[in-house]
């Protein structure tokens, strides 16, 4: 830790120290076939250096879902669950992004080994490219 400038230092500080396990997403999982084949056929596609994300609107329904698809060449099993907590974090932290979207899916294909303040910087990037497209 004492190579990252002192900025990203208190960035990773804070997530430390905030992130709560046991608080609710305020989504659900989304693992029906049928809604995950409709969200990446119909979804909005949006590439960043972490992997690729796919957001879609269901009109019929208000429920929030999130999928996360991280592969096992991306490490040990211990540092998958360390980023699906880190990612489900940003999206508890940043609940806004799922106003227009309420499927989204998230494929997760990055190799090398990330901090908070990096997938923070990455997923902002991404999401302000969606609300652009859109």
């Amino acid at each position: 830790m004492p190579f990252l400038p002192e900025e990203e230092l208190r960035e990773e500080r804070k997530f430390l120290l905030v992130m709560n396990l046991s608080s609710q997403l305020n989504c659900s999982v989304l693992t029906n076939k049928n809604e995950i084949s409709v969200v990446l056929k119909n979804g909005l596609k949006v590439k960043s250096d972490l992997g690729t994300l796919y957001f879609y609107n269901f009109k019929s329904t208000k429920s929030r879902k999130v999928a996360f698809f991280i592969r096992k060449s991306s490490g040990k099993a211990f540092y998958r669950n360390y980023l699906k907590r880190i990612i489900r974090f940003y999206l508890r932290s940043n609940v806004t992004l799922l106003n227009n979207y309420n499927r989204v899916i998230f494929f997760y294909n990055y190799r090398k080994k990330i901090k908070y303040t990096f997938l923070k910087q990455h997923m902002d990037a991404a999401v302000v490219e969606a609300y652009q497209k859109s």
